[in-house]
């Protein structure tokens, strides 16, 4: 394969619109140039994808990434020595090489590349933590997190913040930032010996250790989502240089330090380029520039050492992952906010080979479509990048019922499904938009255990999907992707389902619609009112079915949930609790110990907040002070109680008291539901004790 290296120049000098010609007339005696890659996904060779004239070409590959940057430098004349290699993690998950061997593939390659350090995204936990401390040991690439700590290690035994490497006589600080939630980005056995440390606090101590050690200039590799949201980064990291990052948007704006820079297309479709020139005594960061270029496997020339060694480990695998299973005869699309014909493909295979009545997957977790034609190993793998396994568990109709809704909301993607049918309203409020669920040919029952297959990531993402956690009898059933596997060679042929599972009323069915938020679901034994104050029935019966719900000791929910109501409650519908409720948040359960729970109760009573509490009465002493009457045995400040709160609740209450360090489980996604849930299970009857004497 043979490129004209002049063509090339052409190219690459008809980009950069003689940004690079212009710096380099005055000739500067030293430059830093970085190259970044971002989400690489275990690609390492070209893939078919869209350029900028929409027009799809082979693009991507880790031997055409390290030609352009051979390329490159020739063009423009940079010395080797000046040059860095960087990736902003997710590299090593996500083809079937990269899943067939474990990450080792896609790492060692890139230390072939030539890449000078990384920093690790959630997809390197994708293999389990023993998996990724052999990664970090293994040396081919420096892998970076300043804000990962291992319980079971001594400190800086397992975990690298920072190091510096020198680029023709420039110490070049390099820090790595993790992100920062994983428990809803990987399983939670990944991460049970992981301690994440603030990532504000974490990366100013890593770049002020980097200065000390003498780095002249300070870049921050980032995989935590929240440093591209950064109003003013200069502020919170005064020491870094450059910030190159994950979900970084086109259009940020060099002003000064740091610099950021756009985050590189995946899969190494695309590579950044940052050039820094020491001018005038000194590294002029606010006048360097970066661009994102294409890597386009049809005009540059490949190293060819890399590009051989990558041939050798294709020809090693090709056989097995080309293995004709089924052939499609149509297109089997693929979507995260709608219903897809792949999706529910997946969702048919769980079922049938968890022996389930229902099965809900979540969309983010498939990555790519069927397109027409035959179906090869290749495709699952591509199709299913993860390493999960199907669990079978027994849900209620009402948690099913959230499930769905939490789906239609959009704020996690929508679940795929096999077993029901949907009928709903996307005009409706959020977490109030289902209208009927039927399961095969009868309605869902709200109180009703049903058979439910789910990944193994929904099942212990207990942030997203919290009812997984009120499920009964999980059961592990495999692999999903050895059970789609065995799923197709069933058959010959695959067709896609053209037949929806969710219908969608909004505008075919205006009086349904109307109708589904106007269905009395409960009606309460007496009328409540709600004033705003801690102590109205209203706000007393909303804390009281949210402790009973939880099963904890106590509830306290600020009475300001609710808006203050022109007319009592008594009938529950929809559409009186989405008028009356200011918020649609979750809700927590915390583990608080006695004394704690005296400053809660004494807020609760006091001026500066108004707050419902239910599981105990306060007695208000002639002094001031209070004396808690637990519904349930008597109080002790040094025992352990569960309370339950809404999911903002710690944020709050922290000019009262600190209560981000104890430990915390979310269990409901929409304290809304949960309340009128709650009112269903209970016919509307809640009895109300007496709150203060």
């Amino acid at each position: 394969m043979v490129r004209n290296l002049s063509i090339v120049a052409v190219v690459l000098i008809g980009i950069l619109s003689g940004l690079l010609i212009k710096d380099y007339m005055g000739m500067p005696s030293r430059n830093l140039v970085i190259f970044y890659t971002s989400n690489l996904r275990g690609q390492i060779k070209p893939f078919s994808g869209a350029i900028q004239d929409q027009q799809y070409r082979q693009i991507g590959g880790l031997a055409f990434i390290k030609g352009f940057i051979a390329e490159t430098a020739k063009v423009f004349n940079f010395k080797p020595e000046e040059v860095l290699l960087l990736d902003t993690g997710d590299a090593l998950f996500g083809t079937a090489e990269a899943s067939l061997t474990m990450g080792d593939v896609p790492l060692r390659l890139m230390g072939k590349a030539g890449y000078d350090a990384m920093t690790i995204g959630n997809l390197e936990f994708e293999y389990g933590f023993d998996r990724l401390k052999y990664f970090i040991s293994a040396g081919h690439v420096p892998m970076l997190s300043c804000n990962y700590r291992d319980v079971t290690a001594p400190v800086g035994d397992t975990f690298q913040p920072g190091l510096i490497i020198d680029k023709g006589g420039v110490k070049v600080g390099i820090i790595g930032l993790g992100h920062g939630e994983l428990a809803r980005n990987t399983r939670e056995d990944n991460i049970v010996s992981l301690e994440i440390t603030d990532f504000k606090t974490s990366v100013q101590k890593a770049a002020a250790q980097l200065k000390a050690l003498g780095a002249e200039i300070i870049i921050l590799l980032s995989h935590h989502p929240a440093v591209g949201n950064l109003d003013n980064p200069g502020e919170v990291f005064p020491d870094i240089d450059v910030i190159i990052g994950d979900l970084i948007g086109p259009g940020s704006v060099i002003s000064g330090r740091p610099m950021v820079c756009q985050t590189a297309p995946g899969r190494g479709g695309g590579i950044g380029m940052v050039k820094i020139s020491y001018v005038t005594g000194k590294w002029d960061i606010a006048r360097g520039f970066q661009r994102i270029f294409t890597v386009d496997a049809e005009k540059i020339t490949p190293d060819s050492e890399l590009a051989a060694e990558i041939s050798r480990i294709e020809s090693k695998i090709d056989g097995l992952l080309d293995e004709v299973i089924t052939t499609s005869t149509g297109v089997f699309n693929n979507s995260y906010s709608e219903e897809s014909m792949v999706g529910k493909l997946i969702a048919d295979c769980m079922k049938e080979t968890a022996g389930t009545q229902i099965a809900l997957t979540n969309s983010g977790g498939i990555k790519a479509p069927i397109g027409e034609g035959p179906v090869t190993l290749r495709h699952l793998y591509d199709l299913l990048p993860f390493e999960n396994t199907l669990v079978a568990v027994e849900l209620t109709g009402w948690q099913i019922e959230n499930l769905i809704e939490e789906g239609l909301s959009g704020k996690t993607g929508f679940l795929q499904a096999s077993g029901l049918n949907c009928t709903y309203s996307s005009s409706n409020p959020a977490g109030f938009r289902l209208i009927q669920i039927d399961v095969g040919d009868e309605p869902l029952e709200f109180n009703r255990t049903y058979s439910v297959a789910v990944n193994d990531f929904m099942y212990t993402n207990r942030h997203d999907w919290p009812e997984f956690s009120l499920g009964k009898n999980p059961q592990v059933r495999g692999l999903v992707r050895e059970g789609l596997e065995a799923y197709l060679r069933k058959s010959n042929t695959i067709a896609p389902d053209i037949e929806p599972r969710f219908t969608d009323a909004t505008g075919m069915d205006e009086t349904l619609r109307i109708q589904a938020l106007s269905y009395e679901l409960a009606t309460l034994s007496h009328p409540v009112e709600h004033d705003g104050t801690s102590n109205s029935e209203y706000s007393r019966l909303l804390a009281e079915v949210i402790r009973l719900e939880t099963g904890a000791d106590f509830a306290f929910i600020p009475a300001g949930l609710i808006s203050r109501t022109r007319e009592p409650l008594l009938n529950i519908t929809p559409a009186r609790i989405t008028s009356d409720f200011s918020t649609a948040e979750g809700v927590k359960t915390l583990e608080i110990n006695g004394s704690v729970l005296e400053k809660l109760a004494q807020a609760a009573v006091g001026s500066e907040s108004a707050m419902a509490f239910s599981g105990l009465s306060l007695e208000l002493l002639d002094n001031g002070n209070i004396k808690i009457l637990p519904w349930g045995g008597n109080f002790d400040a040094a025992n352990m109680y569960r309370i339950a709160v809404n999911e903002q609740f710690p944020d709050k209450v922290e000019h009262l008291y600190d209560l981000t360090d104890l430990p915390q489980v979310k269990v409901f996604n929409d304290i809304r539901r949960v309340f009128i849930n709650g009112l269903r299970a209970r016919n509307g009857q809640v009895e109300l004790k007496r709150a203060l004497y």
